[in-house]
């Protein structure tokens, strides 16, 4: 799921505690220092992770979705947790299937393990909005402030802190590592809006394209205007599969292989995508979802502005529990 809000990002005072000391280059003469938050082990179903978070004292299920700027919680959910009202006005969010309305409440304490935030705002939503079981959907207004170690391979989050500015990437995964720059938040459409998005050029067929990691997409995705600029309309259809989004429609899709995409110095082959019959909501042309985050180890370093990929993949070295 990808969805834009049209609304200022909330913050929260955050946490820190413990402290680690590892890099891309081992432990020696590191480049700046890393600190260790918090880990949880993720739980895996219908192509979708979720984790358990405490809002106000009580514990909520909610979908962990990097694709999604804000919090999200379904009203049911927010009148059990006793969010108080933020404001009313109209907003919606825009993604897969059309546009979202919504409403907002404020949190007083949101807990993901060692991670606290203060005065969260979460969008409500109806309760049919939200995938599975779930309450809500945890989106990057959290997890923006910290790097975010993915290692949904092996089923695992680690929020990290750095002690000091970091120009240079730090990563607590060892091996072979590549990267890709993440692009200014000037690059959006709506310059008036501050971007969350973890956004990146992939290339493919010598064009290049707009990307994000979508924790919340079942599938790796791309827009059918942006299919017929890599060349994919014309590839052979694997099946055929419908896109669930923020909007109320599905969207129909065709799976296909997409064409060697080049993210960063990691070339991806034999990828499945799926070809959205829709034009991109946002200013963003494939969303690297379920096929891809649990084939490649991920760090989004919000530090250095980088992402960092280790495939094949493996367990991160200090075990995040």
């Amino acid at each position: 799921m990808i969805i834009r809000d049209k609304f200022a990002r909330s913050s929260g005072l955050l946490a820190l505690c413990g402290l680690l000391a590892a890099c891309q280059g081992g432990t020696d003469a590191l480049p700046c220092g890393l600190g260790f938050v918090t880990g949880l082990k993720l739980t895996q179903s219908d192509r979708a992770f979720y984790t358990t978070i405490s809002i106000n004292g009580q514990n909520a299920a909610m979908f962990l979705d990097t694709g999604s700027t804000f919090n999200l919680l379904t009203r049911s959910a927010a009148s059990r947790l006793r969010l108080a009202p933020a404001y009313h006005a109209e907003h919606y969010l825009e993604g897969i299937g059309g546009n979202l309305e919504m409403a907002a409440g404020r949190s007083r304490e949101v807990r993901l393990g060692d991670a606290h935030g203060k005065d969260l705002t979460f969008a409500t939503v109806a309760d049919s909005a939200v995938p599975g079981d779930a309450d809500g959907i945890l989106g990057m207004d959290f997890l923006y402030d910290y790097d975010m170690d993915l290692d949904f391979w092996d089923g695992r989050l680690g929020l990290y802190k750095t002690i000091k500015s970091c120009a240079t990437p730090v990563t607590a995964m060892t091996g072979q590592l590549y990267s890709v720059p993440l692009l200014d938040p000037s690059h959006a459409l709506e310059k008036h809006v501050e971007s969350l998005d973890t956004v990146f050029d992939v290339t493919m067929n010598g064009k290049v394209f707009k990307a994000i990691v979508d924790t919340g997409a079942t599938r790796t995705l791309i827009f059918r205007d942006s299919a017929r600029r890599a060349g994919l309309r014309d590839a052979a259809i694997l099946a055929r599969d419908s896109i669930h989004g923020a909007g109320e429609r599905p969207v129909a899709g065709d799976i296909r292989i997409s064409a060697p995409m080049s993210i960063g110095d990691l070339t991806v082959t034999g990828m499945p995508i799926v070809v959205a019959d829709q034009t991109h909501p946002v200013d963003t042309d494939i969303l690297l979802g379920f096929d891809f985050v649990t084939r490649v180890h991920l760090w989004i370093s919000h530090s250095s502005h980088t992402l960092i990929m280790q495939y094949p993949p493996m367990p991160t070295p200090v075990r995040s529990e």
